[in-house]
């Protein structure tokens, strides 16, 4: 019950101050309580659902908070606007819009009565760009309307601080704070999020028992984070993770070593936290953004003993880990096109592919032996470019995303995996079913796109069937933890002794996953190399 007290506490002073609950055409405009203070929001621009935007979940991560964990968000009394999208979080490349004071999310739900499942996006951008609101782009990416709409559900959208100011490290930072965690202000952030929603989601007429938590590529590394975590016990029902994986966290010492580049190439020295939360946010930014093709993910979460005690798959194979059903998947073609930036892998020819596979990965002989086996040329019409698009798919996210899937069922948890193969957009036959290209399908928001700028001509109906058929799997497995549901094809549990996946594209089918002696060779890399998305960018620089 202690729980709920803050929000039942706003939620009777809303009522005593209008002297009625909301009815449902009045549920836009009228207050909504949350721990802190009521909010108004507004019909969206469907008129089938309410919108709040911008509301803080904690407060502002400013001068002393700087480099802390998110704390309690200031009360207010009156009803406060939830009109628009709060700031994004800091990052580069620059854009409007951007803050220190970034810890926001927002809430669409179906203009009716009702009590409904919730879901809550964690973004992605490689822990250094992106919003719950815009996205990459800075357009609605992740406008939720659709979502709720058709599948009368309360979608959930969040900020979380990123690149420097969500996960630098240093030894005085960890000294100072009770909990002896340093380098996680990021991942604490989405704690937080997914905190505010259980204890204050009933108010938006979602049920705080059935939560699902989903994300794509950070946002699915984030979503593992969540599910390794302690902090977030009881706080979710389900996950869903798409194109991430388990085994982004470093350890301390690797995070130190890091961040003591970044603080001093700002003007600081390590330690020296007067320093750190005085100087202006953009020096930080002089260390220069990670370049995620050349680089990889340099910044993300650490093993601290308190968010985590090792990397997330190490925690799910040993059991420790929020037991809840998962889905989880990844696009056929993740990074092939990241090839074109790279001529000496796209115009490889067949003599040159050992060589190459050796020489980019930091192979030994026998591991490249190994690798080229597992991927014969033969297999990929001859074609090297296809094959080392192929390897980077399964090494920088495949793989990931199945392992830590794969580890979820060997503990005995229902888990789904996918495969998403759609390609007949816009430059599809280049590109592929690349990486992010299944978000649009996830919120359903393919009609409104405009054809000419993502859709091949003539494809557009089975683009639309197929976002309904995706919406429906997703929002079905966020009522039920099972995405199967009527007019759908059945996708079958994945297990450990009968590994298939669900193929979503025109033709929805299930496939033989086919994947373990692949990623069996990535999960050792990942290990030797600390990690899949650092040492394989690394190593494609030699």
């Amino acid at each position: 019950m202690r729980k709920y007290a803050p929000a039942i506490v706003a939620a009777l002073a809303v009522l005593l101050a209008t002297g009625t609950p909301a009815r449902a055409e009045d549920l836009c405009s009228a207050p909504m309580a949350t721990a802190a203070g009521p909010v108004v929001g507004k019909a969206d621009e469907s008129g089938g659902n309410c919108v709040w935007l911008g509301i803080p979940y904690a407060a502002p991560p400013v001068g002393e908070l700087r480099f802390k964990a998110p704390q309690p968000a200031p009360a207010w009394t009156a009803p406060r606007e939830a009109f628009n999208y709060g700031h994004m979080c800091l990052q580069v490349p620059a854009k409007d819009g951007m803050s220190e004071d970034c810890l926001y999310l927002n809430v669409w739900r179906p203009k009716k009565s009702g009590s409904f499942p919730v879901m809550v996006w964690i973004h992605g951008g490689g822990y250094v760009m992106g919003s719950g609101g815009g996205g990459l782009s800075g357009k609605e990416s992740y406008n939720g309307m659709q979502l709720a709409t058709t599948g009368d559900v309360v979608v959930v959208t969040i900020n979380y601080r990123l690149h420097v100011f969500g996960f630098l490290a240093d030894p005085a930072l960890r000294a100072e704070d009770p909990n002896k965690s340093t380098g996680n202000y990021g991942s604490l952030d989405q704690v937080a999020a997914i905190r505010w929603v259980h204890d204050n989601i009933a108010a938006f007429g979602g049920d705080p028992a059935n939560v699902t938590i989903f994300g794509e590529s950070a946002g699915g590394w984030s979503v593992c984070t969540m599910l390794a975590t302690p902090l977030n016990q009881d706080m979710f029902a389900h996950a869903i993770l798409e194109s991430g994986g388990c085994g982004k966290s470093e350890s301390m010492e690797a995070g130190y070593e890091r961040s003591a580049r970044a603080v001093k190439a700002a003007g600081c020295q390590p330690g020296d936290l007067p320093c750190l939360r005085k100087l202006p946010a953009e020096a930080f930014f002089k260390h220069g953004i990670a370049d995620l093709y050349n680089y990889g993910m340099e910044w993300g979460p650490h093993h601290d003993g308190y968010l985590l005690d090792s990397r997330p798959l190490d925690m799910i194979r040993a059991g420790n880990f929020n037991h809840v059903p998962l889905l989880a998947g990844f696009n056929r073609n993740e990074v092939d096109a990241v090839l074109i930036a790279r001529p000496q892998l796209w115009n490889a020819l067949p003599f040159q592919y050992k060589p190459l596979v050796r020489r980019n990965l930091g192979l030994s002989e026998e591991e490249a032996n190994r690798l080229v086996d597992l991927y014969k040329l033969k297999d990929f019409e001859n074609r090297p470019r296809k094959a080392f698009g192929k390897m980077y798919t399964d090494a920088g996210l495949a793989c990931p995303t199945y392992l830590g899937l794969d580890a979820f069922a060997r503990q005995g948890m229902n888990a789904f995996l996918y495969r998403f193969d759609y390609d007949e957009m816009q430059y599809g036959g280049v590109i592929g079913a690349m990486h992010a290209m299944e978000v649009p399908f996830v919120f359903n928001t393919v009609a409104g796109a405009k054809k000419d700028t993502m859709y091949a001509r003539g494809s557009r109906e089975t683009a639309l069937a197929l976002a309904a058929a995706i919406e429906g799997y997703w929002t079905n497995f966020a009522r039920a933890g099972n995405p199967n549901g009527p007019k759908l094809v059945d996708w079958p549990v994945y297990k450990a002794d009968d590994q298939r996946l669900m193929v979503l594209d025109t033709n929805i089918r299930v496939s033989p996953a086919g994947m373990s002696d692949r990623c069996a060779f990535w999960d050792q890399y990942s290990l030797k190399h600390q990690g899949f998305e650092t040492g394989l960018a690394r190593n494609q620089k030699k």
